[in-house]
């Protein structure tokens, strides 16, 4: 494999956990304001607090978790075209 290769790949898996942690973290914030009575009040603010950080936080997490997957992983994650497929022909 390629480095370009393998950055995409990383970059593929990276995504996956980035946006899995801020579903994961909006969802925590929702029931962290509502929870406790003192966060009510600002719930608005408190909301977007925790999502700011999340987002900022869990970037390079998701990066760092990536690279750390078994390189076995990377080779079954790279899209191939399926021995199904035929090539595109203009026969109808």
């Amino acid at each position: 494999m390629t480095a370009k290769t393998t950055t995409g790949i990383r970059k593929q898996i990276a995504l996956l956990f980035y946006t899995t942690f801020n579903l994961i973290a909006f969802t925590a914030a929702i029931y962290v304001t509502s929870l406790f009575p003192p966060l009510k009040a600002h719930a608005d603010f408190w909301v977007a607090t925790i999502m700011a950080v999340s987002l900022v936080l869990s970037a390079p997490v998701a990066w760092c978790l990536g690279a750390c997957l078994p390189r076995e992983w990377h080779d079954k994650l790279l899209a191939k075209q399926s021995p199904m497929s035929h090539a595109p022909s203009r026969e109808f």
